[in-house]
Parts: C-alpha cells; structure tokens; sequence
C-alpha cells in the first residue's frame, strides 16, 4: 500500500531538530520509542514491558526533588541487522546526544538526567536531577535510540560532519520497528517490508511505500486515482481535504478526519525593533480578523488560539476563561499603536516620532499555498490599520533551514506542536536558535520572558496534576500578558484513511510525539 506526505527528508533520523515535519511519519514505520502516545492520547509500553508508575515502584519520586525511573525492556526486540536490542542501546543514547560538539538538539532527558544505571540487558535505571510529571511518555521525539553497535564507532571519530554524513543518517537506517527500510528510491520514496523478528509480531500488510510528494495537490491526485490509500499527517492542505471529502470519501472510497492539532502563529521576533513594545504586538493581532479567516478559508472548522495551550491538553480548559483575548478590533489596534509612539502619517502608514515607518517583511513558504492566502488575508487586515506589508516568500528548503529561520528578522508563519511536554522546549530561552547552538532550537520565537522561565522551570518539576494546571494557568496568563507570537488557529489537519485500512487513525495531536503511523504493525487490509 502507499502512504504519501509532503516534503523531502534527508534521512530517517531526526538529529538536527526538525527540519522535515513528516519525518515522525516516516520514522514511526520502522523504528520504536521506550513508550508512545496511542491514538486516544494513552501512554502506551513499546520497546518498555510496561509504563514505570509510581503505584508499581518503578517511579520513585525523593523528598529532595530528585527522582528515579526504572525502565523493564522487552527481551525480544531485535534491531533489522540482527542485533538484540539492550539496555546499553538506551544509554548510549543519551550519551550520544549529551555531546556538545554535535549539532542535536537535546530535550529534558538529555539535560535533566544525570546518570543512567543498567542492573542487566533489560533494566535501566534513569536517575533525573529534577521531578518531571511527563517524564514516563518517552517518545523518539524525547528520546531517540540509536544502535550503539553501529553509531559508538562513527562517534569515536570525533568529527560531527563525518558522523552525521554517514549513511544511517542518511538511506541505510537500521531500527527496531514493525517495518524495515528497504530502499530509498531516486523519486524520494521510500520503500518498506516487514520485519519478521519484530517484537510484537510480525505485520500483517506486507510492503508500504511511503511517497514524499512535493505538494498537497500531487497527493490529492493519486489519492483520486487510486494510487495512494493514505494521506498522512503534513499531507492534505484544508483545502485539497475539503475536495477529497467530496469526491473520494463522497464515492465510498475512504474516510476523511479532521484533527485540531498544531497551533498556527505568526513570529514577530523581539530583535527587530518594530516589534520589541507588546503593546506592538498585540495591536497587530487585534488588526487580524481571524473568525473572518476561520469562515472564509476554513469553513468555520478551525479554532481560533488564544495562547499556548492546546485544547486536548490538560491547563486548556482552565486558562482560557481567565485569559485576556485580543478579537478583531482595528480602533483597539490603532489606540494601541499610539500608546506605543506610532500614528498614521498622510499615505496611511504608521510613522513614529522619528520618522519611520511601520513597514514588515512577511515570508511564508512558496509551497505552501494555504499560508499564502492567509498571508494575503493579515497583510490586508494590516493594511487597515496602516501596516505597509512587503511579501517575502521562498522555498521551502529556505523556510524550514534552521539558520534561515532564525535570522530573519520579518514576520513568519510557523506551525507546531503544543503538547505539555513540547512547552518546555518550545518557549524556554535556553532553547532559543543561536550562532554558538548551530542555531539549533525549538524556542524559534525567540522569547527569553524571566517569568516564562520560572514557570517553565516549575512545570518540570512539578508532579500532581492541579498543579501543573495552576502553572499552566499562570504560563498562559504570562503569555497574553506579552504576546510573544500571534495566535492564529489551530490547524485542522485532514488525513484520508482508505476503508479497506483497517486499524488505522488519525493523530491525537500535532510534535513529533504523534505520528498517524505508530500503529503500523496493527494495520490488516481488508
């Protein structure tokens, strides 16, 4: 069968942060996390026996703040050359990516556990500095495993571009999923079989070619024709779902979901000085009539974003009454605008005392034509309350570059996950791009806010679920208070599902902790 997405990866392994969104798509096929978000958003054992628990002793958490967590392995995974999978493969992992003269990204486990025991080659003993509530949802996204067997004698180089050049990185990845890489073809497909050793059994679809297409219309056309029973996440634009609802689900072909998963906002980063005032920054979110946009683009489908927080995810439901919310008001826009020192000049362009005036640089990507209507639809808004827009759109292989992306300085649409274990991450300062980190950092809003820090600080550590909404209630006070990006939506992802796939559904949710693929070795046609 053939499963399509957008874009083209370099390879399986996601090293550098997440350069191609679909990769959690392709790599959730043929490889396995310690533990997994299912499709009702359970945390769910893979390569784990079982979730460690505090009821079962597994989870230990000290009066000192400190925590321990043992992990109890599945003694019958197997890498695809042959290898057992251990306990050495975990440690190892986190080792690897510890090393501060590559250029990885390193999530909470690689920062906030400060040793690793292994009692035996199927126990492993994660000693965290810190309490961390999430800290047994253990995602490749969270942590990534790499075959120690295969990648200790690339890292003994010592030479990053050596390391990351070799061809695991690239075509010839080895894992311990349900389904091996075969063949990287020419085209950019990719090329599956199933791996008969595979712990939980071997699955029962035989070969999957996953298709990375250049755009949501490519897939919408084979999906139409019959050659593509899958459109997964970061596939279909709203649009091209809204067609293949009609025409595809509408002959009895398949079914098509919508999913609210990643919040869509605008960057309007601190360095550029046009955008440093928040009171700048929210006057240009109450120029933008974003019900407006949801009606004319979205079919009323999408939901607006106020903060932060996802909907599905825990704090949501609690902080969005408490919250301030900036709706269209374009007489609100130009009062804040004034507070801040900038007035309509005679052409109608915002001016300030020193003569300059309110002029941005916007870029989306080429490829992406439902971010080009919604860039034509804010700069218009914009133009409303004396914005001048200039259009910046490239391709996608300059918008999705790390160093690209964080040196431009203009607006950018910028999509993403906003899970609670994502936020840490995704906001805290010391994950913002810089020269001396490769630019390598999820926090690509540039928000260095203290009390966001604090917060963030204390959502690792913090354990029982009122409380972690307390601080989440707080965290998204103190992100409408300084509105560091502009909220736009909530994307409602379409993904088709043949109706012959049995098994298969939609992601929960948007990061790479969710993928529509995970569930692979379930899938039976019928």
């Amino acid at each position: 069968m053939n499963v399509a997405s957008t874009g083209v990866a370099k390879g399986i392994v996601d090293v550098e942060g997440i350069t191609h969104h679909h990769q959690p798509e392709m790599r959730s096929l043929c490889h396995c996390p310690l533990s997994q978000y299912d499709h009702d958003y359970n945390v769910i054992p893979v390569l784990a026996e079982r979730v460690p628990s505090v009821e079962d002793g597994t989870w230990v958490v000290n009066p000192d703040g400190t925590m321990q967590m043992t992990w109890h392995l599945r003694k019958n995974a197997r890498w695809h050359d042959g290898r057992p999978f251990t306990s050495r493969d975990v440690r190892f992992s986190w080792e690897f990516v510890n090393d501060r003269s590559l250029p990885t990204v390193r999530r909470p486990i690689h920062t906030n556990v400060t040793a690793m025991d292994l009692p035996d080659d199927h126990t492993v003993v994660m000693h965290w500095r810190l309490t961390n509530n999430l800290a047994n949802v253990m995602t490749l996204s969270d942590l990534f495993i790499y075959p120690e067997h295969i990648v200790r004698p690339l890292w003994a180089s010592g030479e990053a571009d050596r390391i990351l050049s070799d061809g695991f990185f690239l075509h010839d990845f080895v894992g311990l999923g349900p389904y091996r890489l075969e063949r990287w073809n020419p085209d950019e497909s990719l090329v599956f079989k199933p791996f008969d050793d595979f712990f939980l059994g071997r699955p029962k679809i035989g070969t999957i070619v996953m298709q990375q297409l250049e755009s949501s219309e490519a897939i919408l056309t084979r999906l139409l024709a019959g050659t593509v029973q899958m459109a997964a996440a970061y596939g279909l634009t709203f649009e091209d779902g809204t067609i293949a609802q009609d025409r595809w689900e509408g002959a009895g072909e398949g079914k098509v979901y919508f999913t609210p998963v990643s919040l869509q906002r605008l960057l309007v980063k601190p360095e550029n000085p046009l955008f440093r005032d928040p009171r700048v920054r929210k006057a240009m979110l109450v120029a933008i009539d974003r019900e407006e946009i949801n009606s004319t683009l979205f079919k009323g489908q999408a939901q607006i974003a106020h903060s932060l927080l996802h909907p599905r995810e825990p704090g949501y439901r609690a902080a969005d009454p408490v919250i301030t919310k900036f709706p269209f008001d374009p007489r609100r826009a130009l009062a804040l605008f004034q507070e801040a020192g900038w007035r309509r000049g005679s052409d109608g362009v915002l001016t300030n005392d020193a003569g300059e005036r309110f002029e941005v640089t916007y870029r989306v990507s080429a490829s992406e034509r439902e971010h080009q209507r919604i860039q034509a639809a804010v700069a218009n808004y914009w133009a409303g309350v004396g914005i001048r827009t200039h259009m910046d759109n490239v391709a996608e292989s300059i918008a999705s570059s790390a160093q690209e992306r964080a040196l431009f300085m203009g607006v950018a649409h910028q999509g993403g996950g906003t899970t609670i274990a994502s936020l840490f991450r995704r906001w805290h300062s010391t994950y913002i791009p810089r020269p001396e980190n490769r630019f390598i950092g999820d926090n690509v809003a540039n928000w260095g806010n203290p009390d966001a820090d604090r917060l963030l600080d204390e959502l690792e550590r913090t354990f029982m679920l009122p409380d972690m909404e307390r601080v989440l209630v707080n965290l998204a006070k103190t992100f409408t208070d300084d509105m560091p990006v502009l909220p736009l939506y909530y994307n409602p992802e379409p993904v088709a599902i043949h109706q012959s796939l049995k098994n298969a559904r939609p992601r929960p949710n948007s990061s790479g902790q969710h993928s529509t693929t995970w569930s692979a070795h379930l899938w039976e046609w019928q």
